[in-house]
């Protein structure tokens, strides 16, 4: 998909991922090693990681963590986990809550159920050790985390948190050896979060990104060879992003009380509104004047013919009647400090890469 195109899946999406975790594990051997990889796009990975055998996934819309990473522990949608982005409306009439943290951002009602809990792919992993390192994730606490590590142990990092890639994975080296190093009487399901993510927000993948996820990829090509099976894929890719204060300023000038009834909700490249009852025509059009072709502005309830999500259930509380989803490098995002963002359905968002060493890989 181009900034102005369509939107188009690949065979495979996000749901399909803990199947394919699963089916490692009835290979037998060790057992299976996952890198949950923050950021990493389909694009950067096909050039970088040149000895594992790649698959190209679909997202989740929104683009983003809190929902994609929950998709790809479950296989469920995001019409049945309910995690519809990062700041969304709990309930008609409830708060606007963060879906990272639970923490209540506006409106004066408690959340009943933020993140609806499924069973996930280590509840599922019968007969096997199911392990999470979480690293950054252990630093949240909530019902989003807790979705997300249901049925797992979960390990604490051995080395310090840090932004810089090539820092981060050995990091994250240190933390697969001490898991693979303990003694198991059985196979053992480990999940590693690899928190690129935060480095690409501010720099893209430049050079040290790329060096950080060649050494990955040696390191997994490592454990392979010693018996493991080894996976890697990834929540969302990220494109460049520009700050336009006057983008901005518009944007708030309809996210107002008069007009609607919380602040608005969604995150980086997919923001949407909560008009007053009966304005929801008159939000729609001054967003779109307002943002002056920088968002693809429309009613939620069309989210279905583009193939996006289905807007009805307990969704259509969440979301707000008004999406705003981003065509170009200046729509107005919540941070304007970053350099490169998510959300959105360009192919540099949505599409991600699923990785597979094995003992045949190249060096």
């Amino acid at each position: 998909m181009t900034e102005a195109g369509t939107f188009a899946r690949p065979g495979l999406d996000l749901r399909a991922v803990p199947g394919l975790v699963l089916s490692e594990l009835d290979r037998g051997g060790r057992g299976v090693l996952v890198l949950a990889v923050d950021g990493l796009s389909w694009q950067v990975a096909r050039r970088v990681w040149r000895s594992a055998e790649l698959s190209c996934l679909a997202s989740t819309f929104p683009s983003t963590s809190a929902t994609a990473w929950l998709t790809s522990v479950t296989g469920a949608p995001v019409t049945e986990h309910l995690t519809v982005g990062a700041a969304y409306r709990e309930r008609a009439g409830g708060p606007l809550v963060n879906a990272i943290t639970g923490d209540v951002l506006a409106g004066a009602a408690a959340p009943r159920e933020p993140v609806r809990p499924l069973p996930t792919v280590f509840e599922r992993a019968e007969g096997a050790e199911a392990v999470v390192v979480g690293r950054e994730l252990d630093l949240l606490s909530g019902p989003w985390v807790d979705a997300l590590t249901r049925g797992a142990a979960r390990q604490p990092a051995r080395e310090a948190l840090t932004r810089d890639p090539y820092r981060l994975v050995a990091g994250v080296a240190a933390d697969v050896g001490a898991a693979i190093g303990a003694r198991r009487t059985r196979p053992l399901l480990l999940w590693v979060y690899v928190n690129l993510d935060d480095h690409l927000h501010r720099h893209g993948y430049d050079e040290r990104a790329v060096e950080a996820l060649a050494e990955l990829e040696r390191h997994a090509t490592a454990w392979a060879r010693r018996g493991w099976h080894v996976l890697a894929y990834a929540d969302h890719g990220l494109v460049p992003v520009g700050s336009d204060p006057g983008l901005a300023r518009r944007w708030a000038e309809v996210d107002t009380p008069e007009l609607c009834e919380l602040p608005g909700g969604g995150a980086g490249r997919v923001r949407w509104l909560y008009p007053h009852p009966g304005r929801e025509r008159e939000v729609a059009e001054r967003l779109a004047e307002a943002l002056d072709g920088h968002a693809m502005v429309l009613p939620a309830t069309a989210l279905g013919e583009l193939g996006l999500m289905e807007f009805a259930g307990p969704v259509r509380e969440r979301l707000g009647a008004v999406m705003a989803i981003a065509t170009s490098p200046r729509f107005p995002l919540p941070d304007p400090g970053l350099s490169y963002e998510h959300g959105a359905i360009s192919d540099g968002e949505t599409l991600v890469p699923l990785a597979r060493w094995v003992r045949s890989s190249r060096a």
